[in-house]
């Protein structure tokens, strides 16, 4: 049972991050050119909402889903000390996940004082840095 729920585990965090590195993305095209033109806007909005309505947030669901049930399975998973780092990074994706779910709203319903494509770029990588935290805490399980 444990395998089948680390499979499924994966699957989910394989769509959170696609969706999440390309819902960013979609933010940064529509602070970029998504103003300019309303048939531009009308798109990015329609796709930001779906890519994290349909995808992003049902991936992330699994995703802690499937990962609760390993804990159960195998609770000693979570007295190690690389768990506590890569919990920790997962509740910053999640929220990561959630600041960009606010975003397109904004962007959707061209508030002011929303971020520039800059500033945008530089949050696409926080998905990216955890991505690689979380990764290296499961397979090289430091203070093990």
């Amino acid at each position: 049972m444990y395998r089948f729920t680390l499979w499924i585990h994966i699957l989910a965090v394989i769509s959170w991050m696609a969706g999440i590195l390309y819902l960013y993305r979609i933010l940064i095209y529509h602070a970029e050119r998504g103003q300019k033109s309303r048939d531009n806007h009308e798109l990015l909005s329609v796709m930001a909402r779906k890519l994290y309505r349909f995808i992003t947030v049902p991936a992330m669901i699994v995703t802690w889903v499937a990962g609760l049930c390993m804990i159960a399975l195998q609770p000693a998973l979570a007295n190690q000390g690389w768990f506590h780092v890569k919990f920790f990074a997962v509740v910053l994706l999640t929220g990561a996940t959630q600041y960009a779910g606010r975003l397109a709203r904004k962007f959707a319903a061209s508030e002011p004082g929303l971020p520039a494509g800059k500033r945008l770029r530089i949050l696409n990588e926080v998905p990216t840095l955890l991505m690689i935290i979380i990764t290296a805490m499961v397979i090289f399980k430091p203070w093990a």
